[in-house]
């Protein structure tokens, strides 16, 4: 989940906030990584311990849900990955 912001008719998309939990994860290490348009993945935070939330469901968030944070182009996929785990949990920026 990403909360984002634009101005209206803007192509701009300013992110606040990213979170994502998942369910059976053996490490708590996660990252956010985003994909520009036609661009690569980029890690757009470094690896950080995921807090365990009961059981096997762990959670990791970055920023403050305001109007901070770094700006992409609309379409820009944001994902946060967890270390030792292939799959991603992705959002498009719309």
């Amino acid at each position: 989940m990403a909360h984002y912001w634009y101005k209206r008719g803007s192509t701009a998309r300013g992110v606040g906030w990213v979170y994502a939990s998942r369910e059976g994860v053996r490490s708590g290490t996660a990252r956010w990584l985003a994909k520009k348009p036609g661009g690569t993945w980029k890690a757009a935070s470094g690896w950080k311990p995921a807090a365990r939330v009961g059981g096997s469901f762990v959670e990791a968030s970055w920023g403050r849900d305001g109007h901070t944070g770094p700006v992409y182009p609309r379409g820009t996929r944001i994902c946060v990955q967890f270390k030792g785990l292939s799959t991603k949990a992705c959002v498009t920026l719309q």
